[in-house]
């Protein structure tokens, strides 16, 4: 989860919503027929539950080139031959990429593995990744789901 995006998601909608109350306190709220104003309230409330949703569903999203490399990528797997950590967020991995009909290649990536999955990027364990055909130094690792996994 990109928490940085999704902090701007719902930054930008809290201040959209402080200036649509605003509109409507300053202004519309005394030009609507009497009796509706738990009904405003209730719409005012429910638009911005909507819009933080749809905010956070966008923040939620991969980047540009993932989705393009999720949408034009090879798939292929990848063998780990050695994973060092590097902080306590950040792993090296040395991978041996295997794409059907091309020839293996070696690359090394750095990845934010949590604590919970570090046994997945064990060295030996198979990863699914998906390359781009054209630039095999665009890679995305899959790694909610690995072939070896029983």
């Amino acid at each position: 989860m990109n928490h940085n995006r999704t902090v701007r998601a719902v930054a930008v909608v809290t201040v959209a919503y402080i200036v649509v109350l605003a509109i409507w306190i300053g202004w519309l709220r005394d030009r609507t027929p009497p009796g509706t104003l738990p009904y405003q309230l209730a719409a005012l409330v429910a638009g911005f539950g909507c819009a933080l949703g749809l905010a956070m569903m966008f923040a939620g999203r991969g980047t540009a080139e993932q989705r393009r490399l999720e949408a034009h990528g090879v798939e292929g797997w990848a063998t780990i031959e050695d994973a060092r950590r590097i902080d306590a967020n950040s792993t090296e991995l040395h991978l041996q990429f295997t794409i059907p009909g091309a020839e293996s290649f070696a690359g090394r990536i750095v990845y934010t593995i949590p604590p919970s999955e570090s046994a997945r990027f064990a060295t030996g364990s198979i990863v699914p990744v998906l390359v781009d055909p054209a630039d095999h130094h665009r890679v995305l690792l899959l790694p909610r789901q690995t072939f070896d996994e029983k």
